[in-house]
């Protein structure tokens, strides 16, 4: 081929272009070399082209959670494990509410492909048909604990919701003892912090009105309700997210609270002044579910069955401090839990525990 002296018109640049002295290398160096730099040139081009188009056509899920150091967690824990082993991107997102859930349902409209669900919220949203049934084939059922897995959801952890208090106000050991001293306003003054729904809240009110463990079920919500009535002017924050919760106590908003308590533990690793206390723990089951109507059910599947995993459990309870729904825990996080550095301390069986009450749906 004739070499040619490129030219700004053949290769369509302006002279006020920013880029022209490249374009102009390029034109040049293409046209000098003929037909081999074309293909040269070419294919580099093709692999980018289909390297766009592999970038593109990946498969992507979203899941949502409950925010901060929690979504770390998963992030770290199950979501970059699984990438790594099928190829699937995960964006984790929070927070999950039911009235979300119903209307992605309604819509048609899925973001959410994988939705972690409050035992309330999964068992509520599988009643009035929100939920795909599961692929349990791809779920060994016997390594969890009873159920932790239904048509609708498969286990992700045990937490619980623990009062914690400012240890620069109450020293270790001298703060709330029970959900009465939570009450007790004159006993142990200043601002509260619960959470924004009922869950949990209702059996913090009915054990601070003396209802014992045991009799919590059949639950009298009028009866719960006037309690937290009594509570609600010494509130001052009303969270939306476990996330949230820490940002609270680390910046001291409230001086006491009723929170999960995983979260608290990693603060007082982090040497923020809180402490908590294991009594009056209320115990909720997460459950993994997936939307009626999700387009990407299949892979939302493959992460549920991923994240199922013994050792991948078992690394995402460690990670948050609770407990994991396998009947056997790993060694560290046994070992954790008998030391007492665990959210759900002194677990015996998912149906008692000796200082807690287990959420009944």
């Amino acid at each position: 081929m004739k070499w040619m002296r490129p030219s700004f018109d053949k290769i369509n640049i302006r002279r006020d272009n920013p880029y022209r002295l490249r374009c102009f290398a390029f034109g040049f160096a293409l046209q000098k070399g003929g037909f081999k730099m074309k293909k040269m040139y070419l294919g580099i081009a093709l692999i980018a082209a289909l390297l766009m188009i592999g970038n593109a056509w990946a498969e992507t899920i979203t899941v949502v959670s409950y925010g901060g150091t929690y979504n770390k967690g998963l992030e770290e824990t199950i979501g970059k494990p699984f990438t790594k082993a099928t190829g699937i991107k995960v964006i984790f997102t929070t927070r999950p509410t039911y009235a979300q859930m119903a209307a992605q349902v309604k819509s048609g409209n899925i973001t959410w492909d994988v939705v972690e669900a409050e035992s309330r919220m999964h068992a509520r949203a599988a009643k009035n048909g929100l939920l795909e049934k599961l692929d349990l084939s791809m779920i060994n059922r016997d390594q969890f604990i009873k159920g932790a897995v239904t048509d609708y959801g498969v286990g992700i952890i045990y937490y619980s919701y623990l009062i914690t208090y400012n240890t620069d106000k109450w020293p270790v050991g001298k703060g709330p003892k029970s959900m009465k001293d939570f009450w007790d306003v004159k006993k142990f003054p200043g601002p509260r912090t619960t959470k924004r729904t009922a869950e949990s809240n209702l059996e913090a009110a009915l054990l601070a009105d003396g209802v014992p463990r045991d009799k919590i079920y059949p639950m009298d919500i009028d009866r719960a309700l006037k309690k937290l009535k009594e509570l609600k002017p010494h509130i001052s924050v009303y969270y939306k997210s476990g996330g949230q919760t820490q940002q609270i106590m680390r910046e001291k908003e409230a001086d006491l609270g009723w929170v999960p308590g995983g979260r608290m533990i990693q603060l007082a690793a982090q040497g923020v002044p809180v402490a908590w206390e294991w009594n009056d723990q209320v115990i909720v089951l997460d459950y993994w579910t997936i939307l009626k109507g999700n387009k990407k059910k299949d892979a939302a599947m493959k992460y549920i069955a991923f994240a199922s995993d013994p050792k991948i459990q078992a690394a995402f309870a460690e990670w948050t401090n609770y407990l994991n729904v396998k009947r056997k825990s790993s060694k560290t996080l046994a070992a954790r839990i008998t030391q007492g550095v665990h959210c759900c301390y002194r677990h015996r069986e998912p149906s008692g525990y000796e200082l807690s009450i287990v959420v009944h749906l």
